[in-house]
Formats: structure tokens, C-alpha cells, sequence
């Protein structure tokens, strides 16, 4: 019998959104690794559909507060075990290779796929988030593409990693600088080592001084082993917007002068607070992209 159980219903775009923010921010709360939501569209004017998946059976208290702190207490939903299959191979199945700008991300399933002359990267659907298709990743390749053109980092943060593609983007177009790409859940660390092994990356140790990807698990920027690596020339954080203006002063501090920041993971309603985080510690805005209902910020440290 699997342990996976699923909760399932429709809901509008919005609300579906909303509700993958809201797991996030309890997966933090509880030191976590969040529940798995998906949804997808079934016809251009109908709800979509949601699942929220569980690696085991949740406490009954758990599920009551999602509902309850989504206002979904009246919501129409199912919750059951799931059939016990590879679910991995069949969500890469689902997953199409991704274009941003000069990247190409794509599942081993579509390796055969790689194009020539374009930044191919391999990320398969695990447990890490990232794989190319959200929409916050997406937007942060295309600035990334953008920012090849303009800059040239010696240093470099992935804060929040995830499965570690923007990471390995940036290794990818600056092969000379030390990269490096942290999380708070350590499976993303793994998978993040497991990436940068499939994409042919150069993998080096925190403090280590020379090119190539060093990742760490940690909770924010206060861990020691930061101190070798700061400060940096681009940071890139694609959280949520909670986190983002809670560690606004961290990663201001962490930049170097005239460096290049990143922030995604925060939908359109929320960049106004976001920007005004960082605006009121000297940061100048250089712009954004959009992708859907989400942002990628671009902010330059004087």
C-alpha cells in the first residue's frame, strides 16, 4: 500500500495560487518540507483542477488548518490515498522541455531534445522545487539571459535553490565564477549535488577559492559558512514574498557594492511591499518580468 494521499478538488486560478503560497509559508512554520500542490487548466473559462499531495498520511489538525487558513472550509474536495506507481517518471512524463531566453530546461525523458546553442539544462520533477516550468523559475532564467549581456559576477547566490537550475544557469554562462547554492531543506541540497553531477558541473567545496558550485544547507545568510563567500556579485533569491522582505536586510548586507539582485517567488499584488523593503535600505529597481500572475525583480546596491 502507498502512503501518498491526495487532496483534490477545483478552484479558480487565483484561489489555487493562493493556496500554493499558503503551503509554502506552513512548510517554513513547521520547519517542513511543504506538501506538493499542483493544477491545471481544463477549459479556458472552468476552475482548475487542484491536488495537494502528501509523502505520508497528515494529521487531521493539519489538513483542517489548510482549509481553515484558505478560507476553504466549504470547499468541494476529496482526500484518499493515491495508487502506488513511479510517480516521478510520470510527472517528468507530463513536464515539456522549457525555453527562457538562451536556457533550454528540459527531463532526461527529452534529453534527445538538447539543442544546439542553447544553455541545456536536465532537471528532472523530484522533490526539490524547480524544475524550469513554474513560472517564477522561468522568469528568472529570462533575466538571467538579460543580465549575460550587461555583467560579469565574480560570486554568485542561489538563495532558496530548490532543485538548483538557476545555480547552474549561472555557472552555465559565468563558468568562472564560484558560485555557490543554498537551501533550508537539505533534500534540495542533495538534489542540487545530484544536477550539477548530470549537467557536468564543476562542483567545489563552501570557501573554497576557485570556480564551480558549492552548496549548503542553511537557514538564511547568519550560517558561518557564509563568511568565505560574501559578499557577492548577483544574488538571485527566488523565495516567497514573506521571506524575501524578512531577509531584506540580510541580503542587502550580503551584496557587494554595485552588485545585481534577483528576487522571485512573490506574485504581481505583492511587489509593491517587496520593493519597498529593499528600496528603504538604498536598493534601486531595474525593472521586472512577468510571467502569469508572478514577478522577477531585478534591483541593483549602489
Amino acid at each position: 500500500m502507498t502512503n501518498i494521499w491526495c487532496l483534490k478538488g477545483e478552484l479558480p486560478l487565483e484561489r489555487a495560487q493562493e493556496l500554493e503560497i499558503l503551503l509554502e509559508t506552513m512548510g517554513d512554520e513547521r520547519g517542513e518540507f511543504p506538501p506538493t500542490l499542483s493544477y491545471f487548466e481544463q477549459a479556458p473559462d472552468a476552475d482548475w483542477v487542484v491536488e495537494v499531495f502528501f509523502a505520508e498520511k497528515p494529521e487531521d489538525a493539519f489538513v483542517g488548518e489548510i482549509l481553515k487558513r484558505g478560507s476553504l472550509e466549504d470547499w468541494v474536495h476529496e482526500f484518499s490515498p493515491v495508487e502506488n506507481k513511479d510517480w516521478v517518471s510520470e510527472s517528468q512524463k507530463l513536464l515539456s522541455p522549457v525555453e527562457a531566453g538562451r536556457f533550454y530546461v528540459f527531463g532526461a525523458h527529452d534529453k534527445n531534445k538538447a539543442r544546439a546553442g542553447a544553455v541545456n539544462l536536465q532537471i528532472d520533477a523530484g522533490q526539490a522545487f524547480g524544475t524550469g516550468k513554474h513560472e517564477t523559475t522561468a522568469a528568472c532564467l529570462e533575466v538571467l539571459d538579460a543580465l549575460a549581456s550587461e555583467i560579469i559576477p565574480a560570486t554568485v547566490l542561489d538563495l532558496g535553490t530548490g532543485s538548483g537550475v538557476l545555480a547552474l544557469g549561472a555557472h552555465k554562462v559565468w563558468p568562472e565564477a564560484k558560485v555557490v547554492a543554498s537551501d533550508i531543506d537539505p533534500i534540495a541540497v542533495h538534489v542540487t549535488d545530484d544536477n550539477i553531477g548530470i549537467n557536468g558541473g564543476v562542483a567545489r567545496e563552501m570557501g573554497e577559492n576557485r570556480a564551480g558550485i558549492a552548496t549548503l544547507a542553511a537557514d538564511g545568510l547568519d550560517d558561518p559558512a557564509f563568511t568565505g563567500e560574501k559578499p557577492f556579485d548577483l544574488i538571485m533569491a527566488n523565495i516567497l514574498a514573506g521571506p524575501l522582505i524578512e531577509l531584506s536586510g540580510d541580503i542587502t548586507a550580503a551584496l557587494a557594492d554595485k552588485a545585481t539582485l534577483v528576487l522571485s517567488g512573490l506574485l504581481g499584488t505583492q511587489k509593491k511591499e517587496v520593493l519597498e523593503a529593499y528600496k528603504a535600505r538604498g536598493l534601486v529597481s531595474l525593472g521586472r518580468v512577468e510571467k502569469g500572475e508572478w514577478l522577477a525583480l531585478t534591483l541593483r546596491k549602489p
